[in-house]
């Protein structure tokens, strides 16, 4: 399973384009217009893991910021941006497609017909009737 590059449709092999990557990682289905094989869309776990890094590193940029330099301004929410600017570059190519899995089901056995199936009683409005509540 290839969990980091340029997604490839799992029946013909042809590249995503990047731009239709950036659309697809929000849906859930890929239709391919070449073969018309339709496959899930998946989100690579390293998402998680760039995701995190991205986060701590804006954290650390601010508080170098901060506590170290002793100067916040315009260019620090730019400093602060970059890591996740990067990340959402890197996330094209954590997208990946794979064939659905088609369960089969298997058909019921049917019931003797010898026994009816029990039913319960429909109780569930049984306090309306009863008198303890009064029409105006």
């Amino acid at each position: 399973m290839q969990y980091f590059g340029i997604p490839t449709c799992p029946y013909c092999k042809k590249r995503v384009n990047i731009i239709r990557t950036w659309r697809l990682k929000r849906e859930g289905e890929y239709k391919c217009p070449r073969c018309g094989g339709i496959s899930n869309v998946y989100l690579s776990p390293l998402v998680y893991v760039f995701a995190t890094v991205a986060i701590f590193a804006g954290i650390c940029i601010y508080f170098f910021h901060k506590f170290v330099l002793d100067d916040i301004g315009l260019f620090t929410c730019l400093y602060i941006f970059i890591p996740f600017a990067g990340f959402f570059l890197i996330s094209l190519f954590m997208v990946y497609l794979k064939k659905p899995v088609i369960k089969r089901v298997q058909p019921r056995e049917e019931m003797p017909r010898s026994a009816p199936p029990r039913r319960r009683k429909n109780d569930r409005f049984s306090e309306v009737n009863s008198g303890r509540y009064r029409d105006n």
